[in-house]
């Protein structure tokens, strides 16, 4: 009898779940988006999430090149969504760790079910568009959004296993944003990883109801950071349940009626997988439709941003006005040519050989960092100026006749203080003459001064160079300048804190996560700050662990002496010069007045 009733609940609960799936009717051919090959079941009941119907979401895309350090390029790493036939969106924390290495292997799998399809549709990545306000922060991620362009369309007209993603409609406030999706939503979750504990990485797609909750809710206020950027969702009576890491970039969607709108994408989680805690975050699509245009629909040109210069600006001006695009271009971007007319070429006099960057600090002086030059005569260094283009047939050339090092600078110790130094032209540059060169500005700081507060924790800066493009044990350095977007990070963060040793001569500048800076080459060039009118040098790239790695690259600010001495020279053309870094060395990052000797 006990086996009996056994056997009728058993029959009672699976009737009860078939009869709670849901299906939903979508019409791929009448429609433009929203709509995969095959209808859509769901099963409600599935906390834990279930396999989908093969090609019923059409729309998403696997993600995939090196991101599990194994030398395999096919590995699954982040999902994403078709916007068009040429680009996919995705998370940004998907793609920022591509920028130290090509896009070669980088590609999207298309038109899949399986993981393992043993024919799915591949195109190559060719471009990275990160948000340019996206920051990976210790416990939570900003801006989380990112856009890669194909080298090669999509053929969505032809083959139906493609289909568009729908984006959220323009809404008529900013605001209006945070009821997008509204508290209580259904809505769905697609991706490949396994939903109830994200450690396995399955091989059919994977589908999971959960619930848009308010950001006042305590399991997500534990969680968010920016309510109208950012939305959370899943269950509020379990604690298993929800996307979990390598559902990175992951489609959220809801059914509107007739079609499948994408209101997000899978950001961070908190915690565990799933932890009752704390809620996953996704990145909200309604209040990126601008930026999205801008990067998909303006005629496939990158929008820009501006800096008009103060051309009258005696100082931290170039010849043209720097323009950024306002997206992380992966790997920076080539600077606009005679942008940065304050940067020198440092190179070898009798090969040409460029190996490091400099400023112009006047007429008769170039500031560098001293580990560039203390191995070198003066005699063998030159300065090329006024070129984009390192290899320039026409440059503006001037011999050294001077190197003074700083002081306090040993060549001998790994820890890098005091890791600046002057050369002196045999000829000075004629400014009036030849547009293409002017000054570097340094900061005009009233002693005293707390230097490690200058300039402040979180200051957008710019480093310039003509360093490798990636990290590489060869050469890769490229011919025409090129500048990248850098933030200065607190001292005492992990990421700083383990590579400075001195916070009042050196200080960290590159991205919170795995992010731009400079590489082999840059050693020496500038990294400036925006005046409003005008840039301002505040740093030096001394040293980096890596390239462009988390590690950061670290400028250096020399503190001025409180003492001076005479100067010291030493042979070829050397001097170990007390006086010259009183005369004001602290750029705070070296603040240089111009009145040297």
């Amino acid at each position: 009898m006990n086996y009996r009733l056994k056997d009728i609940v058993l029959i009672a609960l699976f009737i009860g779940s078939v009869s709670a799936k849901i299906y939903y009717e979508c019409i791929q051919e009448a429609l433009s988006c929203g709509c995969g090959y095959h209808d859509v079941v769901i099963n409600p009941l599935y906390v834990d999430g279930e396999e989908a119907i093969p090609f019923s979401w059409s729309m998403i895309v696997s993600l995939r090149y090196n991101c599990s350090q194994n030398g395999s390029s096919i590995h699954h790493c982040c999902s994403g969504t078709i916007i068009t036939d040429s680009y996919i969106l995705t998370a940004a924390h998907c793609v920022n760790r591509l920028q130290n290495s090509s896009l070669e292997n980088v590609t999207i799998a298309a038109g899949i079910h399986q993981l393992s399809d043993e024919r799915p549709i591949i195109r190559n990545v060719d471009k990275i568009f990160i948000h340019p306000n996206y920051l990976e922060m210790a416990d939570n991620l900003i801006h989380d959004i990112a856009i890669v362009h194909l080298s090669e369309p999509l053929d969505l007209g032809m083959n139906l296993y493609l289909a568009r993603t729908c984006r959220p409609p323009r809404l008529e406030r900013p605001e209006d944003a945070m009821d997008y999706p509204s508290n209580g939503t259904t809505l769905i979750v697609t991706g490949w990883d396994h939903f109830s504990d994200g450690n396995d990485v399955l091989d059919e797609l994977q589908q999971v109801t959960i619930y848009s909750i308010h950001h006042n809710q305590s399991t997500c206020a534990n969680t968010i950071h920016n309510n109208l950027m950012q939305f959370c969702a899943g269950i509020y009576d379990s604690s298993n349940n929800g996307p979990c890491f390598g559902d990175s970039g992951a489609p959220i969607f809801r059914w509107i009626g007739n079609r499948w709108e994408q209101m997000g994408l899978v950001s961070y989680a908190k915690g565990s997988c799933g932890s009752p805690d704390y809620q996953t975050v996704f990145t909200r699509l309604a209040s990126y439709n601008n930026w999205i245009d801008l990067i998909v629909f303006d005629n496939n040109t990158r929008p820009t941003v501006t800096y008009r210069c103060d051309k009258y600006s005696s100082c931290g001006c170039g010849y043209n006005d720097v323009e950024f695009t306002s997206s992380r271009i992966v790997g920076g971007e080539e600077a606009v040519p005679y942008s940065w007319s304050m940067m020198v070429s440092i190179r070898d006099r009798f090969t040409n050989n460029h190996f490091c960057g400099g400023s112009i600090l006047s007429d008769s002086y170039i500031l560098t960092a001293a580990h560039c030059v203390d191995d070198k005569p003066s005699t063998r260094i030159q300065i090329a100026a006024g070129i984009h283009n390192k290899y320039y047939s026409y440059p503006v050339i001037r011999e050294v006749d001077q190197i003074y090092i700083h002081p306090g600078w040993s060549s001998l110790s790994s820890e890098h203080r005091n890791d600046i130094a002057i050369l002196h032209l045999a000829q000075p540059f004629d400014f009036t003459i030849n547009l293409l060169i002017k000054q570097t500005c340094v900061p005009n700081v009233t002693l005293p001064t707390h230097v490690q507060d200058y300039p402040p924790n979180g200051t957008r800066l710019v480093a310039i160079g003509w360093g490798n493009i990636n990290s590489s044990l060869y050469d890769n350095s490229s011919n025409n300048l090129h500048q990248v977007q850098i933030f200065l990070i607190d001292n005492t963060d992990p990421i700083c804190n383990k590579s400075i040793l001195d916070i009042e001569t050196q200080f960290c500048a590159a991205l919170y996560e795995d992010g731009k800076g400079t590489c082999q080459g840059d050693d020496g060039g500038p990294i400036l700050q925006w005046l409003g009118n005008r840039w301002e040098q505040v740093g030096i790239t001394s040293y980096s662990e890596g390239c462009s790695l988390a590690d950061s690259t670290i400028g250096i600010r020399p503190r001025p002496p409180t003492t001076t001495s005479p100067p010291t020279t030493t042979s070829d053309g050397k001097k170990n010069d007390q006086n010259i870094f009183a005369i004001g060395i602290f750029l705070l990052c070296f603040t240089i007045q111009v009145t040297l000797i």
